[in-house]
């Protein structure tokens, strides 16, 4: 009866040492002679995992919100003979100049900021929403960068510079910038009466 006692505490102590999950180790040094030096080490493993984050901000924070965050423009109508707000006004036109229009609120600044842990950071941007036809196109407006270290993706308009190019920006440090938006309306003489609205979305990608 005792040898079995001894043998099912044997087998016990087997399925505790084999059923722990520690990730260690345990050496042992061993000098017969009691001189000299004994050594034992034992190692452990240490695992962090980092998650991988970006950020993007063009305007406003928080959700989108189309008063916020839209830049927007008004046209105003000029010619040699001046233009007033009315109907059926006398105006010394000539017949053969045609109006210009320029945007009342000339430029339009917003702050721009991105920041990633990720081993690289691009920015894109694409025209999600077109103008409707008979008004201004994506060409007509331009992005100026104010300093920083946040660049908009390149292109000499917009038209041109959202169509999936990207522009890389340095990973770990808060990258900033103030994009100033304007609009060309230069040919606003062939564009007919109306309200027009575009959207752009920005994308940040780390990798």
């Amino acid at each position: 009866m005792k040898s079995i006692f001894k043998s099912l505490a044997i087998t016990g102590a087997v399925l505790v040492l084999c059923s722990g999950t520690a990730m260690a180790e345990s050496r042992y040094g061993y000098a017969s002679s009691g001189t000299g030096t004994v050594t034992a080490t034992a190692r452990v493993s240490v695992s962090v995992t980092v998650p991988k984050l970006i950020l993007l901000r063009v305007g406003g924070s928080g959700a989108f919100a189309a008063g916020t965050d839209t830049v927007d423009w008004s046209l105003a109508a000029a010619t040699p003979a001046g233009i007033v707000n009315g109907n059926n006004t006398v105006i010394a036109w000539d017949g053969t100049t045609a109006p210009t229009f320029t945007a009342t609120a000339g430029t339009v600044a917003l702050p721009a900021s991105a920041w990633t842990n990720a081993n690289a950071g691009t920015i894109s941007c694409q025209v999600t929403t077109a103008f409707a036809a008979g008004g201004p196109a994506a060409t007509d407006l331009t992005v100026a960068i104010g300093g920083g270290t946040l660049a908009h993706p390149a292109g000499a308009n917009v038209g041109a510079a959202c169509t999936g190019a990207t522009t890389a920006f340095t990973s770990n440090s808060v990258r900033t910038s103030t994009w100033t938006y304007s609009l060309d309306s230069s040919n606003a003489a062939n564009w007919r009466a109306g309200a027009y609205s575009a959207q752009i979305t920005y994308t940040a990608s780390g990798t």
